[in-house]
């Protein structure tokens, strides 16, 4: 039975788990904020954002960085042989989050007061969502040593079960709560919409507690195998996790921040600008819950790339295979690029009709045609932090994101009277520019890896201008034959999606390698190799 464990899933392959997974999951939370923005509003949605941002900060001052942590340490244990060891790594992992976990939840639901009071939150009607939103800590805490088991197992299964249980009772519960808390008030619905995430992160917690204990046999059984004598005392356990989990964290609590202090300067530089406090408050809402759900969607595959990217380098890492790290990470970005451009260009072309066809809202679109290229350097940023996550360099992508996030505050600070919103949504762009970069950089004279972004670009360039042709064209017929936005949005959506592997296909693009290891891939990979693909 615990041969099963042994039976991983490859980088390719888990990232298309978690890929299918995060694709649902975003377009779930993407679709669910139609209903919940044409009952709340732009406002409403700018309330909603203000909890939901503080509570990622003080989840990822508990715990966001556990699971890359776990992951890759327990990887590591496994790939030496040290199974018993690797078990004792979660379970010690396991106690700090239920102990992190309460403390952080309480502080929110005690603090939440305080924090308005000395004006780091500059919404005051967000304070009964900051509340309703705290158990949410406790449960994604004891999840993320869960997660970060499963990961090291390279099981991305278990993990994309339990993100998808999550975000579909987040949704239903979401909904549910806004709506019969509307009578009472826009802040109190606002509220009950964040409540909704408590439900998810229940479910979320008890499905990964029903999958481990559903497995949890086999890795006893796998322990007891375990003959190497080798017993890591629980303090140094502890030292290691965090020696990796702060690095990663830091990364997560600059982000949250960085949110927190664009929600103070979009809405002070604003009414700076001359707007009023519910204008600049719905602004804020278009940016930053319209925009950015579809630039959360279009980085799917780059954030599984780079979670299945943590465990499997960390093993070769171990065994100092740096040709095997070096061929898995030319790969990662190879395919983030070809998956990002496309995205990021649709995006560009059709900003405006987006947000109106899901949250009826065309002028969302100004900020994500300004959001849109982030999507490449958002893409290439992940893929690298966890290649430099699994090698023990945690710390190197935080560096990099940091000096982004000055680069960041700057432009929002400065551009925001004169450009309105596009500030933040360029100033974001900026963050991901500069980390990706810098990421490359460190990786080329670290590893030796040489990046052929020729290769890929010659190719998916041409592919993605063809693409836009297209997308253009099939807009502007379907608007003049059939009229409004519904539909001829779609069709050119539709396009896009055709046309772009189709003529990366004919330009060579794709190749058989690219395909070979995923589930279903060897005929499709067979294929590419008669028509001179290989």
């Amino acid at each position: 039975m615990a041969k099963n464990l042994l039976n991983k899933q490859t980088v390719l392959q888990g990232a298309l788990t978690l890929t299918v997974s995060w694709m649902i999951i975003r377009i779930l939370g993407a679709v669910y904020r139609i209903p919940l923005g044409r009952l709340l509003g732009d406002e409403g949605l700018g309330i909603y954002a203000v909890p939901n941002q503080i509570y990622l900060l003080f989840f990822t001052l508990s715990s966001a960085g556990i699971p890359v942590a776990v992951a890759s340490i327990v990887s590591e244990k496994m790939a030496m042989g040290h199974y018993r060891d690797a078990l004792r790594t979660f379970r010690v992992a396991r106690a700090a989050m239920l102990v992190l976990g309460v403390a952080f939840s309480l502080l929110l639901f005690f603090g939440a007061g305080w924090l308005i009071e000395q004006g780091l939150v500059r919404i005051p009607e967000a304070y009964l969502g900051m509340r309703a939103i705290a158990p949410v800590i406790f449960f994604a805490a004891v999840t993320a040593a869960y997660r970060g088991l499963f990961q090291g197992l390279q099981n991305m299964r278990a993990v994309a079960y339990s993100q998808l249980a999550d975000q579909v009772m987040l949704v239903g519960a979401t909904l549910l709560f806004s709506y019969l808390l509307l009578p009472r008030g826009l802040s109190v619905a606002a509220a009950g919409a964040n409540l909704g995430a408590v439900p998810g992160a229940v479910g979320a917690t008890l499905m990964l507690i029903f999958l481990y204990r559903w497995q949890r046999r086999e890795m006893l059984e796998l322990a007891e195998q375990d003959l190497s004598g080798i017993r890591e005392g629980t303090l140094s356990l502890l030292r290691r996790i965090f020696s990796v989990a702060i690095p990663v964290s830091f990364a997560a609590v600059a982000m949250s921040i960085t949110h927190l202090i664009d929600q103070w300067l979009i809405i002070d530089r604003l009414q700076l600008a001359g707007f009023s406090h519910q204008q600049s408050v719905a602004f804020f809402g278009q940016f930053n819950q319209m925009a950015m759900a579809f630039v959360n969607i279009s980085i799917a595959l780059a954030v599984s790339l780079g979670a299945s990217l943590v465990p499997a380098v960390a093993e070769a890492f171990a065994k100092q295979n740096m040709e095997r790290i070096r061929s898995q990470l030319a790969q990662a970005v190879r395919l983030a690029v070809l998956f990002a451009l496309p995205s990021a260009v649709g995006l560009y072309l059709l900003a405006p009709q987006l947000t109106q066809l899901l949250f009826a809202e065309a002028e969302a679109g100004v900020p994500l045609a300004a959001l849109s290229a982030v999507v490449i350097f958002w893409s290439v940023h992940l893929v690298t932090a966890g290649a430099l996550q699994g090698m023990g360099k945690a710390i190197v992508p935080v560096r990099n994101l940091v000096l982004g996030i000055v680069f960041k505050i700057a432009i929002t600070y400065y551009l925001t009277p004169t450009l309105g919103i596009r500030a933040a949504a360029y100033g974001t762009v900026v963050i991901f520019l500069v980390s990706s970069l810098l990421n490359v950089t460190v990786l080329s004279r670290l590893a030796g890896i040489r990046f052929n972004l020729w290769e890929t670009l010659s190719r998916s360039v041409p592919a993605t201008l063809m693409m836009s042709a297209g997308v253009l064209a099939t807009f502007r017929v379907a608007e003049l034959e059939m009229g409004g936005n519904t539909w001829p949005t779609l069709l050119a959506v539709t396009a896009g999606a055709v046309l772009y592997p189709a003529a990366l296909l004919v330009l060579g693009g794709v190749r058989a390698e690219d395909v070979r290891r995923l589930p279903g891939g060897g005929r499709i990979a067979a294929f590419l190799e008669r028509i001179g693909r290989g």
